[in-house]
């Protein structure tokens, strides 16, 4: 996938926050506040339903999740132990955005017990099932299913949006109860979403169709308005915001996506039950180690309820000191404010009274199930609010209607161009005339004439990328954001430079038809038969497990191709491979071990004979990452491992995102570099200038000095934005020797016109200059590299005085030579 220079996404914090010998558990839902503040929105008319209230049933609380990626860093709170003491007033303490800040790791530590709890997740969506207007939704399009089979639907199969979803269990246990439905997660917390994406790729491995996640505010959701018949709050999300016209916003947006005659639930704590009943201090062990004391205290108009943890390790003290605030609602508060944003209440006979009060039983499930049995918070008592949009609503809705206009719906669709529907139909339907490049099946517009004046390398060229059509785990919100596609656009900008237009370049990116589109433009004479420009690094259906499907399609086609063949790929895909074969070249490694069947294990006799290996192998700190992925998935700050509890803690995570094996390596703690390499061994290789990682803003910010997810996909982090690049400064005989191993790499994993390979010494920098005598040890081997304008690759070039377009000529014609050199020698072989 195309990766940007200041890079990165996931604020990953469980092994920072675990406390010895305590695995973390995966995102959930805090017991105290309801969920982020990314309680959902909706529109403007429609029909309320009911009010059940629930004992702190598990809904919402993983919505609360969903803000902790996006704020500032936690792991630099730790460190400095912060602890207010005693306070005059809770209120006053609390943050204006709290939940920017408590919905982290270890807010998935206080409430795992619920939150990640399956029997609590089966209960709350049986909750759903039990519920006939939602039952009939979530069998939408299954009518004739059995009489003609799955190809065939009478009516389109439901779309349901989990607002405030958290790490996206409810969407995950119904993707598996209903495959057939459209599902949508929408959440604040970039770190929840990502650990949503990570459990969603095994339905993908199972041939299921997983959930699209998004990142984002819950009053403003990417997709058109009318798209949904079902949007869900759970998990006590809603009422986190300072201002009763915030909470209105969110039922506003909530109402502008569902389809005239939708229905939203909205789970919330029983603002009426709190008031009188709320604990005002307890006392809570979360484990052996650890414990959050809580303080609460009342609003002098009884309209909120702040609350104060202190969590507490017996070994390292206070780990973190926060407070936060809830809107106390009553039921007829509730209907009135889902009044106002135009829904009418769904009456049940089961809940619904007949004054239309929304007082009704309480479901206790959440509250048996609690496996701590101890402090549940606002998750203790909770209503349920079932409402619906009027059928006779206009779509798109009136100026009137709704806050948001059509123009709003039309930017969602051209900065989000795929997010609403894996079927295309939303994004085709809302708004074609001002969405060219969609009418035309891309999301790029290739310009009609040349922008210079250069001959192309290639008479014919097709340019092959990802599938913006389709979700793209990994990426921000799991699809194509706004800079996404702008970056695509600069790409064909500069291939226009180089002398393409409509005439001689077409692009395939719509992969469900890859096969027929590539076979129909080869249907031309030889003379003018096209090659391709490989940049689908996404991966073939966007998996990046398939990125070497794509040129394997292209070798079956017998047509040309840029970059590397499908089994240096395969090769280089798996990093405990690249080690061992690299080592065995004699080419300096980290000190590694494997750690294989993971998700069979997490025993604490498995774990500590897991860290008695990685110890006495490998060493300490040592590093934990997956031995398979791309993106840097699964590397974070919790990688670097001091001691057993932090390698526990580790170990749970990549657990929790479905990761089977793991390598240990020995913590480099010297300087990172990067070469860039283009060319081929039989035409030439040209060395761009060999790039410095400079983590010096990282590093003074007590952070884990490391390139992982957040500083590839995370623009909010100082991963993204605080690391630097610079031209290194190695001594001539270093420089050489690094060259060397890289030529060795490359022609052992049968790299192709332009690859890169990372670097990372043990100490100090490694160009025997130092005084340290450290070591330049592998990193990574990456063929395909990031092909973007700010990307590494470019970044080298730049630093030579090259522009973008020169990159991309540099690698065209690299492929070029190649193409030729091998035609020669084919023809030698045959006139042989």
């Amino acid at each position: 996938m195309p990766q940007h220079l200041p890079v990165a996404r996931l604020r990953d914090l469980d092994t920072v926050l675990a406390p010895p010998g305590k695995t973390v558990a995966s995102p959930a839902a805090p017991k105290l506040p309801p969920s982020s503040a990314t309680a959902a929105g909706g529109g403007a008319d429609g029909d309320v339903v009911a009010t059940a209230q629930l004992h702190r049933a598990g809904g919402g609380v993983q919505d609360r999740l969903s803000s902790v990626a996006s704020v500032g860093d936690p792991a630099a709170d730790l460190a400095q132990g912060v602890c207010h003491g005693r306070v005059a007033s809770i209120e006053k303490m609390v943050p204006q955005q709290w939940w920017k800040t408590v919905f982290d790791a270890m807010y998935l530590r206080t409430d795992g017990d619920v939150v990640e709890d399956p029997e609590v997740t089966r209960e709350e969506v049986g909750m759903l099932d039990r519920d006939p207007v939602i039952k009939s939704i979530f069998l939408k399009g299954t009518d004739r299913r059995q009489a003609v089979g799955w190809s065939l639907h009478v009516t389109a199969a439901g779309k349901v949006l989990d607002l405030c979803c958290g790490q996206g269990r409810h969407l995950l246990h119904l993707a598996k109860q209903y495959p057939h439905l459209e599902l949508f997660g929408h959440d604040q917390s970039s770190y929840l979403i990502s650990l949503a994406q990570q459990r969603a790729s095994d339905l993908r491995r199972n041939h299921r169709r997983p959930p699209v996640f998004t990142v984002g505010d819950c009053r403003e959701v990417p997709f058109p308005s009318g798209t949904f018949d079902l949007v869900m709050v759970l998990g006590n999300s809603f009422g986190y915001f300072s201002s009763e016209d915030d909470d209105r916003a969110v039922l506003d947006e909530i109402h502008r996506v569902l389809v005239p005659g939708g229905v939203a639930i909205v789970d919330l704590t029983d603002g009426v039950y709190m008031r009188r009943h709320f604990v005002q201090r307890s006392w809570e062990w979360l484990d052996d180690g650890v414990f959050v004391c809580r303080e609460r205290e009342l609003s002098k108009d009884g309209l909120r309820l702040s609350t104060r943890e202190v969590i507490t390790s017996t070994t390292r003290g206070v780990l973190r000191d926060q407070f936060y605030q809830e809107r106390l609602y009553s039921g007829d508060e509730v209907a009135g404010l889902a009044r106002s944003a135009g829904f009418d209440l769904l009456a049940r006979p089961s809940t619904a009274s007949t004054d239309d009060s929304l007082a009704a039983s309480s479901l206790t499930f959440a509250n048996d199930l609690s496996k701590r049995q101890e402090d549940l918070g606002m998750m203790g008592h909770r209503m349920v609010v079932v409402i619906r949009k009027s059928a006779s609503s206009n779509l798109p809705s009136s100026g009137t209607a709704t806050p948001r206009a059509a123009a709003d719906d039309l930017a969602r669709l051209q900065t989000q161009l795929s997010v609403a529907s894996l079927d295309h139909s939303v994004a085709s339907a809302a708004a074609p005339a001002a969405l060219v490049p969609l009418n035309r099946g891309l999301s790029v517009v290739v310009p009609t004439e040349p922008r210079g004046s250069e001959r192309p390398v290639f008479e014919n060229l097709v340019l092959v990328l990802g599938d913006p059509s389709q979700a793209c785990i990994g990426k921000l919100n799991n699809t194509w954001n706004a800079e996404d596609l702008a970056t695509r656009q600069r790409l064909v900008d500069a291939l226009s430079e180089l002398g393409y237009c409509q005439r001689n370049l077409a692009v395939v990116e719509r992969h469900a038809s890859m096969y027929d589109q590539l076979r129909a433009m080869l249907q031309t004479g030889a003379a003018r038969r096209p090659v391709v420009f490989n940049l689908c690094d996404e991966g073939f259906d966007n998996d990046a497990l398939k990125e070497l499907h794509v040129p394997a399609l292209l070798e079956m086609l017998r047509v040309d191709y840029s970059g590397a063949d499908p089994n240096c790929l395969a090769y280089c895909y798996d990093k405990g491979l690249v080690t061992c074969v690299a080592g065995a070249i004699g080419v300096p490694t980290p000190r590694e071990t494997f750690l294989h069947g993971l998700l069979g294990g997490g025993s604490a006799d498995a774990d500590a004979a897991t860290f008695a290996r990685v110890r006495d192998r490998v060493g300490l700190p040592a590093f934990i990452k997956p031995v398979r992925g791309d993106n840097s998935l699964g590397i974070t700050a919790g990688s670097l491992v001091r001691d057993e509890a932090g390698l526990r803690a580790k170990l749970s995570e990549l657990r929790a995102q479905g990761v089977g094996d793991a390598a240990a390596q020995e913590y480099l703690a010297g300087t990172e570099y990067s070469v860039g390499v283009v060319g081929n061994p039989h035409t030439g290789f040209r060395f761009l200038p060999t790039l410095e990682v400079d983590f010096a803003r990282i590093v003074a910010r007590g952070l884990v000095p490391i390139l992982g997810f957040e500083s590839k996909w995370d623009p909010a982090s100082p991963y993204w934005s605080e690391i630097g690049y610079r031209r290194a400064e190695l001594s001539p005989e270093a420089e050489r020797r690094l060259r060397a191993d890289c030529v060795r790499l490359w022609e052992r994993f049968g790299c192709r016109d332009y690859a890169r390979f990372d670097w990372r010494c043990d100490v100090g920098k490694g160009d025997g200059k130092d005084g340290l005598g450290g070591t330049i040890k592998l990193l990574e081997v990456n063929p395909n590299p990031g092909w973007c304008w700010d990307g590494k690759l470019t970044y080298m070039a730049k630093l030579d005085g090259f522009e973008y377009k020169d990159v991309l000529r540099m690698i065209l014609r690299a492929a070029s030579d190649r193409i030729e050199f091998q035609r020669r020698s084919r023809k030698d072989e045959a006139n042989a």
